[in-house]
């Protein structure tokens, strides 16, 4: 059975062509001068360039997150079979096949485990019994196979369902769209676990004498709200440049906002319950995480976060009219694109003074852990990594990783059609009207 294609007007609207070209081009050369850059001041800084490996870190957890929730997106619509999303599925396809080029970018952190991670020595490991019982699943050689295990399914699936939805450009048939359903069930599964494995593994390993079970949750929460964010801008900057002008309206970007504010909610739900969890127990090891986010400076960047990434995004989302309105959105989007970042860094950072030898002293002066006291030698420290040049590195960080995969979702797109065009449900999602 085949479905003929639909006419929808001129090429120019439905191809970049050399357009994708130029952006490609254009940003390709931003992300490799910040990265750069980002080396050089990280070089001056004279730390072993422990300062650059963790922004690095931090920006490359980011686009993960944004990259896994495309690959969520795309595997989310064939599973429920949507149409509505049909015209913005070829976006989400092009941003999922990211993973290659992050596989990649992982040398940098690969090399650099001993500077980023305390479970990467012996001594350490083997400092109390808790710890020495953790050293089956946190050594560098299982670290490694993890990598693979995540890398390769990632890899797989990202490009077989983007290959397949082009070959269905070209032959019309249906069997093909039913293939990437029957594979979408168990693609979910596995996408949602190595997301949650992906948290544990490479941010909440930073601390291995803490131990919660929702930090991979949350990371995951925060990590899938961001292609809601994603595909509007992207959208929109497609559509200045003439392109998808009647494809993608304005019922399909009520529908994103809507899906953006239900995944901020649950973001601040995971945050909530296990801060709630954490401070009823009053257990030190546990306590400890928010303990060292409440000292001097990360204070306000727990409050900002608070207020950010809910409070605030609550109040100017909720409307109809914020999210069918191109401007208020793409002013939302980037908002909560912003504070997503700002979440990890939260998350991260901190670390940069805690695993010295110095920060572990000065966390020792602190009276058993008791939450209820600041140690105040820890205060010169925690602001290391809040340091003009310290953020100077990690923006860089954040262009140049970003930039590298910005080129190579371009580079994608520069041939293809921007929609599936022999979708059966493409004309349903041209005509999608949402009145709710």
């Amino acid at each position: 059975m085949e479905h003929s294609s639909i006419n929808l007007g001129s090429r120019e609207e439905f191809y970049l062509d050399q357009a994708a070209s130029r952006t490609s081009g254009m940003a390709l050369a931003i992300g490799l001068v910040a990265l750069a850059a980002a080396a050089v001041l990280g070089f001056a800084r004279h730390d072993s360039m422990r300062q650059f490996l963790f922004g690095y870190l931090t920006a490359w957890c980011f686009y993960f997150g944004i990259t896994a929730s495309a690959l969520f997106f795309v595997l989310s619509h064939h599973l429920f079979r949507s149409t509505w999303s049909v015209v913005l599925r070829r976006l989400a396809e092009a941003l999922a096949c990211n993973f290659i080029p992050l596989a990649i970018g992982l040398i940098p952190i690969l090399l650099g485990l001993h500077q980023i991670y305390p479970w990467t020595s012996a001594a350490y490991m083997h400092s109390n019994v808790e710890l020495h019982n953790k050293t089956g699943f946190l050594n560098e050689r299982f670290f490694l196979v993890r990598c693979l295990l995540y890398f390769i399914p990632l890899i797989g699936l990202s490009v077989y369902f983007r290959r397949a939805s082009l070959a269905q450009d070209q032959d019309g048939h249906v069997r093909r769209l039913l293939a990437l359903r029957k594979h979408s069930g168990w693609g979910f599964l596995a996408l949602f676990w190595i997301i949650n494995f992906v948290g544990a593994d490479f941010v909440m390993s930073l601390q291995p004498k803490w131990l919660t079970y929702a930090e991979p949750l949350f990371f995951f929460a925060g990590a899938i709200m961001t292609i809601y964010a994603v595909l509007p801008l992207l959208a929109m900057w497609l559509q200045q440049k003439g392109r998808l002008q009647n494809a993608i309206t304005v019922d399909h970007y009520h529908d994103l906002g809507r899906w953006l504010f239900a995944w901020m909610m649950f973001w601040i739900y995971i945050g909530f319950a296990q801060y709630m969890l954490i401070w009823y127990a009053n257990i030190p090891k546990e306590t400890l995480f928010f303990l060292i986010r409440d000292m001097g400076p990360w204070l306000w960047i727990t409050l900002a976060l608070l207020f950010g990434h809910f409070v605030i995004p609550f109040f100017g989302l909720f409307s109809r009219r914020a999210k069918r309105h191109k401007g208020l959105l793409a002013f939302w989007c980037v908002w909560l694109l912003v504070f997503a970042y700002l979440d990890l860094f939260w998350q991260i950072m901190p670390m940069v003074w805690v695993n010295t030898p110095a920060g572990d002293r000065a966390l020792n002066h602190i009276n058993h852990f008791d939450p209820y006291h600041l140690a105040r030698s820890a205060g010169p420290l925690a602001w290391i990594p809040l340091s003009p040049g310290a953020i100077a590195v990690d923006i860089l960080c954040v262009l140049g990783i970003g930039g590298l995969l910005l080129a190579h979702t371009f580079y994608l797109l520069r041939k293809e059609s921007l929609v599936p065009l022999k979708d059966p449900g493409l004309p349903e999602s041209l005509a999608f009207e949402d009145h709710v």
